[in-house]
């Protein structure tokens, strides 16, 4: 096999201080530490006690957060553990006798209306096979097939797919406001605060030992600083300043492969700096996406002595800066996760042992001592789950490093992980596995149906996948708090969880279809394919990372697909999101509204979805929120794009599609996963005896392998799905090879 570059993975940590991996932490060495810091503490004086305790506060503040479950200790229960689904068997008689529709539905299920555009046979078939079909709705948005139904008097079918989606487009919302308002003003005054601080030691330093690593500190805040103000002068005498800036500046805004990042002497992948995700477009938010990356991705390693003093030196300085660090930490640690890498809680933790406090910056280069006692402890503290730096075939995959504000773990990021070249080796045709397959998480979390695929796929043929996948399996596919609450990040992908359990008797008769599981399977990657996206800045990649008043009063009672537990979950999930961002101060008053808002719906989702798995009759009121569902989830729309979008009336104005690029094979590929626009589901349930047919929108989920120097942007994505484009004489020319939706996710489609 040919030597190659490494797949490399970005995630990030929820827990500092010990290890989500098994045996790459040593808590016992941090507790020895403690009782070290303690002995020292005696021999100081008053006034040093004194620092030291203020100082001790500020990191023991931080690690709290770190280690802390920022959505609480346990997830809040609201569904009835003890329900027992009790809805009788049901099935579609071949001529479709026993199923009631309303006469406006017969353009879709009456026979009368087939043709050659309007396969109600095939759809019919459908229903009588499998109790539900996928069908191609290219809508705009999701709200739009509940307000046709709405208008129509069409049965709607609530999804979970609709639900999860309205979430997206809040939860993006509300981060993206918290970074334009606040976090962008916060992280240009911590850029120069570092900058101004780390000069100084520079000047002090000047003619050491400790002259380089301070000079790096210098080059590194110089170009964060840069990134977001185009007028900050250098801060010091030095030639080399200006011509490093802008070569890593250059690379940055190029933002294609990967070069020797001039400061580390490290492969940097630059690709990565390409600025795409709901950052696209708007000049603040680019700024901050590409200083934020910068933060996150440049890795101060401790085997290079410089570049450990290098990170010595930032965390005194930030020492001078740690509201700011600790203001921007916090609120982007909530929405996506804590650090994987080692920052500025464990490492002046360990600083403050040996050095003390109040330390004189000039006395670091003969306390040598103190300076080999931090590198050993920073060995021995944790190791990231996820690798961010491309590394050669053969070398240590698992680099241990100092990253100022670093890339955010996550739980799929560290499955992912484990499931790509070299953590298992190559298949039967000598090929590694240099990408992984977003269906990997699903099926590390209990998922059979996603197991089956891989296996299809031959995904399972790689050597050690199989004993991987149990590993990771066994690690994460629990109800441990300390995974699920670290951050709305771990909560949504937890409120999907449910989708992945096979239903069975007692459940509606399309729950318990295989397919249906299959499907749901693709609502899963749906909603993580927006996770993805908009936490895309964050997280670690694996890298080998009503109607018209004279109209006859149709029939037209829907359903909700019941799902308890998700609803029980979006609920807390929905909770948590307000109590967060209002104990930042970090949301409005009309923010508060619309999540209580979406808790509401929630809460009635869960109720109505009991009530049925009861066999319980729905109320009038209950029939009405089915009615009304999509004009309560468009409010959600809207709120999130009435400041974006000039005259915003229209679905096609903010449409649903998204793209984010989810690891990375450094030998020049990238996996893309997106969703396209909304299809609808035809789906049969039971209400008083009789069979009816609702419909609702899902999701269309896409994968596919993408050139790493072209990693994609919404807007890019938006007219890959047009198929083709308009040439100069304005004639339409369809694309040579569209991109096509993965094979399994066929099975329950009907043909566009």
């Amino acid at each position: 096999m040919k030597k190659k570059v490494l797949a490399m993975l970005l995630t990030v940590t929820m827990l500092t201080g010990c290890s989500l991996i098994p045996g790459s932490g040593t808590d016992q060495s941090q507790q020895g530490a403690s009782a070290e810091a303690s002995s020292s503490t005696e021999e100081s004086t008053q006034t040093a006690k004194e620092d030291d305790a203020k100082a001790g506060t500020v990191v023991q503040s931080l690690a709290t957060v770190s280690r802390s479950s920022m959505l609480g200790d346990e997830e809040v229960i609201y569904y009835n553990p003890n329900l027992v689904p009790s809805i009788p068997s049901y099935s579609v008689n071949p001529d479709f006798s026993n199923v009631v529709y309303n006469a406006n539905q017969a353009w879709t299920l009456g026979l009368e209306y087939q043709s050659d555009y309007n396969d109600v046979q095939g759809l019919r078939q459908a229903l009588v096979d499998k109790n539900f079909a996928v069908v191609h709705g290219g809508d705009s948005e999701f709200f739009d097939v509940y307000e046709s139904n709405r208008y129509s008097q069409l049965p709607s079918f609530i999804t979970v797919d609709s639900l999860m989606h309205t979430y997206h487009i809040y939860f993006s919302y509300l981060m993206k406001t918290c970074e334009k308002e606040y976090l962008s003003v916060e992280l240009q005054k911590l850029s120069k605060g570092m900058l101004e601080t780390s000069a100084k030691q520079y000047e002090v330093l000047k003619g050491t030992d400790w002259e380089e690593a301070a000079f790096k500190n210098v080059v590194f805040f110089y170009v964060g600083c840069k990134l977001q103000d185009e007028s900050i002068s250098a801060p010091i005498s030095d030639l080399r300043l200006d011509e490093i800036c802008e070569a890593e500046k250059a690379n940055i805004i190029k933002a294609q492969g990967i070069n020797v990042c001039q400061i580390t002497g490290l492969k940097e992948d630059y690709s990565q700096y390409k600025v795409r995700g709901y950052y696209e477009g708007d000049e603040t938010l680019e700024k901050y996406f590409r200083t934020m990356m910068w933060y996150g991705r440049i890795a101060f390693e401790f085997e290079e002595e410089e570049l450990a003093k290098s990170a010595i030196l930032q965390n005194f300085a930030l020492s001078e800066h740690v509201d700011s660090w600790e203001s921007i930490y916090k609120i982007t640690s909530f929405f996506a996760g804590a650090a994987d890498d080692v920052g500025y809680p464990e490492l002046s933790e360990i600083i403050a042992i040996q050095y003390g406090q109040n330390v004189d910056i000039s006395s670091l280069p003969t306390n040598k001592e103190a300076f080999e006692a931090v590198l050993k402890g920073s060995s021995e503290i944790k190791k990231p789950s996820i690798n961010s730096i491309p590394v050669m075939d053969g070398e240590n995959t698992v680099i241990s490093s100092y990253r100022f504000m670093g890339q955010r773990f996550t739980i799929d990021g560290a499955i992912m992980q484990n499931l790509i070249y070299d953590s298992v080796g190559e298949n039967s045709d000598g090929l590694a596995r240099m990408l992984p397959d977003a269906l990997d998480t699903p099926a590390a979390l209990g998922s059979k149906v996603a197991l089956e695929i891989l296996t299809n796929q031959g995904d399972t043929d790689y050597q050690g996948y199989t004993e991987e996948l149990q590993k990771v399996s066994s690690k994460f596919n629990n109800s441990d708090s300390t995974f699920w609450n670290a951050s709305l990040y771990a909560g949504w992908l937890n409120t999907l969880r449910p989708l992945l359990e096979e239903k069975g008797e007692g459940y509606p008769s399309y729950m318990t279809n295989s397919e249906w599981t299959k499907k749901n399977l693709e609502t899963f990657a749906g909603s993580y394919a927006e996770l993805k996206h908009d936490t895309i800045l964050y997280a670690k990649q694996p890298m080998a990372e009503m109607g018209d008043g004279d109209q006859e009063i149709m029939d037209d009672r829907g359903y909700v697909d019941p799902q308890p537990v998700i609803y029980s979950r979006f609920k807390f999930l929905s909770e948590k999101t307000k109590e967060g961002l209002e104990s930042f101060g970090m949301i409005s008053d009309s923010a508060k509204e619309d999540l209580d808002r979406l808790n509401t719906i929630a809460g009635t989702l869960l109720t109505i979805s009991e009530k049925e798995l009861n066999n319980e009759a729905l109320t009038d009121d209950e029939y009405e929120f089915i009615r009304s569902y999509g004009g309560s989830i468009e409010h959600f729309w809207y709120e999130a794009n009435k400041n974006e979008v000039e005259g915003l009336g229209y679905s096609y104005q903010a449409p649903c599609p998204i793209i984010a690029d989810i690891a990375t094979d450094p030998n020049g590929t990238v996996l893309e996963v997106g969703t396209g626009k909304a299809d609808m589901v035809y789906v049969v349930f039971p209400i008083d005896g009789e069979l009816h047919v609702g419909r609702g929108s899902v999701y269309t989920f896409y994968q596919f392998p993408y050139p790493m120097d072209d990693r994609l942007t919404d807007s890019q994505w938006r007219e890959m799905l047009d198929g083709g484009h308009y040439d100069d004489n304005y004639n339409w020319v369809e694309d040579e090879n569209p991109i096509e939706q993965p094979e399994w996710t066929q099975s329950y489609r009907l043909a566009k």
